[in-house]
């Protein structure tokens, strides 16, 4: 029995690792990867959706249901930021970095003068079940399946919809997107609100196993970033479950036998090595390899 539950706990390790980069970096790498925009409020937009799914929780919502208006509530602010803020960046790189870096200190200072310097915490829901000295937590496997079906729906939407099909070709080609009828704004709009309720779903889901204060986004920014740049922005879903997938291959057995904090300097060794091997990110070369094979056939 203390061989499967070890079998079983590295893998639910895995899973687990796998599905908090991929809950921190799903948000950032929408928005990067469509607008090409590098949104440095991407951990204060989590900490909000943390602080509204706490919110309706302590009025007795139930949990599942306080991170879906979450979703909702920070997608709507996100919309609000990019009508009136974001979309004059556009094309100025270094100028979106700089107001979005002053757009999260504003968050963070705003919502501890607001609030304070702590939110009522949520209670972790489910319970967990063991196998032999191994102990499960039913949460975390409910939130590996959470991330799998977000990625599987962001699929759906860009490959299966008309919105997805106008927001891949603005992506390629703004320019002849708009001379085809594309309204770009409205697309680059709806791309930066869904990149944010992402990651108001992702601070909601995550709540419950953190402090909830405002500067809990900072411990949630460092692997999204990681994991994006490991990605790549070529194509949004590869890139996020390729890089979150090879990250928590490395990161987990050594996180096992030699403790979390070699595990994350070895995630973070990896990372360096995977940019230098591939710059572009693993969406790029999963790209140029289909394309290869497509110009074969």
């Amino acid at each position: 029995m203390d061989l499967v539950g070890l079998i079983a706990s590295i893998f639910y390790q895995l899973g687990t690792n796998a599905a908090f980069l991929l809950l921190c970096a799903l948000g950032l790498i929408v928005i990067l990867g469509m607008m090409n925009i590098i949104n440095l409020a991407h951990g204060e937009l989590m900490m909000m959706g943390a602080y509204v799914a706490s919110f309706v929780y302590q009025y007795g919502v139930p949990f599942w249901l306080a991170a879906i208006i979450s979703f909702f509530a920070v997608g709507v602010f996100g919309a609000l930021l990019e009508l009136t803020i974001i979309k004059r960046f556009y094309g100025r790189e270094l100028g979106a970095l700089v107001v979005t870096w002053g757009i999260s200190l504003i968050l963070s200072q705003g919502f501890l003068l607001l609030f304070g310097p702590f939110m009522p915490p949520i209670q972790i829901p489910g319970g967990s079940f063991a196998l032999g000295q191994y102990s499960f937590s039913l949460y975390w496997i409910a939130m590996f399946i959470v991330a799998m079906l977000l990625i599987v729906a962001l699929w759906w939407l860009y490959n299966r919809t008309e919105i997805g099909l106008q927001a891949r070709a603005t992506m390629q080609n703004a320019t002849m997107a708009r001379a085809l009828g594309v309204d770009t704004n409205r697309i680059y709009t709806l791309t930066f609100s869904l990149g944010a309720a992402l990651a108001g779903l992702s601070g909601a889901l995550l709540a419950p196993t953190t402090s909830i204060m405002p500067f809990m986004g900072q411990q949630f920014v460092a692997p999204a970033f990681i994991t994006v740049v490991v990605g790549g922005a070529t194509n949004v879903i590869a890139g996020a479950l390729g890089s979150s997938a090879l990250l928590s291959l490395v990161k987990t057995p050594i996180g096992f036998y030699f403790g979390a904090f070699l595990g994350t300097v070895a995630l973070l060794l990896a990372a360096l090595i995977f940019i230098r091997l591939l710059p572009d990110g693993i969406s790029a070369a999963i790209q140029r390899r289909l394309d290869l094979r497509h110009r074969m056939r």
